[in-house]
Parts: structure tokens; C-alpha cells; sequence
């Protein structure tokens, strides 16, 4: 990037990817279940992604997933833990996280978590 990446960019950006990756859940929901999103709205956005009546929707896991990881990096930015590897705490480049504003690992571990995922651990 040209242009010096100060903290208080960081935070707008990391602000706006919080807000764009909740409205593409709010969009998905809608197409699904119109009752369900109108009634979410009705909850603070940081407990929308455990509402239990979602786990009625496997569909949604993938964006479940992106705003566990949104709510996540907003509670890290608000303890001071912003830009720490949710695992082995090492510092996540500020290029990093300006290309993923959400990002919670440093690639070592981010592979690790992966592999532990698929479970693809190799011996």
C-alpha cells in the first residue's frame, strides 16, 4: 500500500468490514427466512451469530462463521489485543491486517488451524 496505514484507518476499515459482512448475513438470512431476520434485528449484532434458531440454517455457517470471526476482532480492537494471533499471540503485520481486517492468526498458526479443521494433521 502507497499510503501510510495509521490506526485510526485500520479501525474504519475494520469498522466498515464489520458492517459489510453483516449486512451480506442480514441478505442471506432475508432469503431464507424474512420472520427470522426481522426479529434478529431486534438484537444487539454482536449476539446475532449464536441466536440458536439459526442453527436451523447449515447454509449460513460460512457467514456465521465470517461474523463470529467480525465480532471477534472488534472485542480484540476494544481490549487493546488488536493485531495478536488469537493462538500464539505473535503480531500480525498492519499489511496483513489491512488486506483482512478481521484476521485472527498468523499464517503458521492460520495453517495449523486449517489443517485441524479438515482434520488433515500430518504425522
Amino acid at each position: 500500500m502507497s499510503s501510510i496505514i495509521t490506526k485510526s484507518r485500520l479501525e474504519a476499515r475494520l469498522q466498515a468490514e464489520v458492517e459489510r459482512r453483516r449486512q451480506a448475513f442480514l441478505e442471506a438470512l432475508l432469503a431464507l427466512d424474512a420472520p427470522l431476520t426481522a426479529e434478529l434485528h431486534r438484537l444487539p449484532p454482536d449476539e446475532w451469530a449464536d441466536y440458536p434458531p439459526l442453527a436451523a440454517y447449515p447454509q449460513l455457517q460460512p457467514q456465521l462463521k465470517s461474523l463470529k470471526q467480525a465480532d471477534a476482532a472488534l472485542c480484540q480492537w476494544q481490549l487493546g489485543l488488536y493485531g495478536l494471533c488469537s493462538d500464539c499471540e505473535a503480531e500480525l503485520t498492519t499489511e496483513q491486517l489491512w488486506d483482512d481486517p478481521c484476521r485472527q492468526r498468523c499464517d503458521p498458526c492460520e495453517e495449523k488451524y486449517r489443517k485441524a479443521q479438515h482434520g488433515a494433521w500430518e504425522l
